[in-house]
């Protein structure tokens, strides 16, 4: 697309304008967007084009992306999906949007996020529930739900999403797309919005192809002064051969749909098939691993920004937020410093996986995407699941910072989407692209239908 619009095949205008009779077509069905200007649009269109047409070359010419609504955009309400910010105007675009903007694309709209992107489904109190292309009446997860519909619906070809604890992936794995979490440090995360983590949170990428992911990170990675824990160029990958590890359950005995588990199987199968070598293994983690024994940080974390909100008035929140902050308001310094205390001990374990590897597989969730009526899936193979076992895969790669991407790899038998998870040590990003442009070779994701 953008190389049509540098050759000037289309003007910027008319890809706007698609895009926006599209947005306004399809999206009430879906609630993926819940704000977009189109005169603003257009505003962004005729200055792309007086720069395409003085000679200046942008990689993004004309594309159109959605950013979720925890980031900020210039000009635009962003809520965070909380009654909280309603209202708030962001005074300046966040670090990632303004390099969107220099490389040329076009920010089309805000896309849906549950409050303080804190939910495993993308729902909210302000602009209600976000619905999945695949099957409305099912959620496409959270909380970066609103930029997984938005591509996997067509609304936009890429979209920025936040991932703190799967928040990306999980998603992405749900709507048939591809979803990458970059290395924690290698995208500025200001100007904006304090999140509710402990520099376990990321900006990502949504988006259908691997180069496309590829590119994008080129333009908003690499660090920066804005954030502190910015690090420079992430690691470009091996001249050998890449070893694969593959574990079914990510050593965690942890429940999973069997059609979860074969599509997975499939793909892992494909690889083998196709020359790599991958080590079937089971990852060795602390006694007792749980995301449970993580939990006072994000809960910490939320009582310590809107605690006093919530004492004058916890009606304002979501009840789910509202629970979270109250434990959190109970928690002790000592809880918060056990829970970074093993934190340290999964970083080491998640140094020793990698002693004979380079690269590991895994699902990306153990279920398809769950009815709307439902918080989380209350079911998984039968046996009765807490709140948060559909995330038993992606939490724990948030706490070692590292990168991972959801690649699509197959349906279920009610023809859902299934992900599979690459994962590589911090700052190996380039690894994670390395397996999943590998996989999109083999896959070309012609199997699976297009939503809608």
């Amino acid at each position: 697309m953008a190389g049509r619009v540098q050759r000037g095949a289309v003007t910027v205008r008319s890809v706007a304008d698609a895009f926006l009779q599209n947005l306004e077509l399809r999206n009430p069905d879906i609630n993926a967007l819940i704000y977009w200007s189109r005169d603003d649009i257009h505003r962004q269109s005729q200055a792309i084009q007086k720069r395409i047409n003085q000679g200046e070359a942008l990689p993004l010419a004309g594309v159109p992306i959605a950013i979720k609504d925890n980031l900020w955009v210039k000009g635009w309400p962003i809520t965070q999906g909380s009654r909280l910010f309603e209202g708030f105007i962001a005074p300046e675009d966040s670090a990632a949007v303004a390099r969107l903007r220099t490389a040329g694309a076009i920010i089309l709209g805000m896309a849906n996020s549950p409050e303080f992107a804190c939910r495993g489904v993308t729902t909210n109190e302000l602009y209600g529930p976000t619905r999945n292309p695949w099957d409305l009446e099912r959620t496409p997860g959270g909380s970066s739900g609103g930029s997984a519909s938005a591509v996997a619906a067509r609304l936009c070809p890429l979209s920025l999403g936040t991932d703190a604890g799967g928040s990306i992936r999980r998603p992405a794995s749900h709507t048939g797309i591809l979803g990458f979490m970059p290395s924690c440090g290698t995208v500025p995360e200001g100007p904006g919005f304090e999140g509710p983590d402990f520099g376990n949170s990321t900006i990502g990428v949504f988006a259908r192809t691997v180069g496309d992911i590829d590119l994008v990170m080129g333009i908003i990675g690499e660090g920066g002064r804005m954030d502190p824990g910015s690090a420079g160029s992430v690691n470009s990958g091996s001249s050998r051969p890449l070893r694969l590890g593959f574990s079914p359950d990510l050593g965690l005995a942890a429940l999973i749909e069997p059609d979860v588990a074969r599509s997975v199987s499939a793909a892992v199968d494909r690889l083998r098939d196709d020359g790599l070598s991958v080590l079937t293994m089971t990852p060795r983690w602390p006694k007792s691993t749980s995301e449970s024994r993580i939990g006072a940080l994000e809960k910490s974390a939320l009582a310590a920004m809107y605690g006093a909100q919530y004492q004058q008035n916890k009606a304002q929140f979501d009840p789910d937020v509202a629970d979270q902050i109250r434990e959190g308001l109970e928690l002790t310094g000592v809880d918060v410093a056990n829970a970074l205390r093993f934190r340290k001990e999964l970083h080491v374990h998640f140094i020793a996986c990698f002693e004979s590897i380079d690269v590991l597989l895994c699902p990306t969730a153990p279920v398809t995407a769950w009815p709307l009526s439902e918080a989380w899936p209350s079911i998984i193979d039968g046996k009765k699941a807490n709140a948060r076992d559909h995330a038993a895969f992606s939490w724990m790669i948030n706490q070692v910072f590292a990168p991972a991407c959801s690649v699509p790899c197959g349906t279920d038998n009610k023809g859902l989407p299934v992900g599979l998870q690459i994962i590589a040590p911090r700052f190996a990003d380039q690894r994670v692209l390395t397996i999943a442009k590998h996989l999109e070779r083999l896959n070309d994701y012609t199997f699976l239908p297009l939503p809608g």
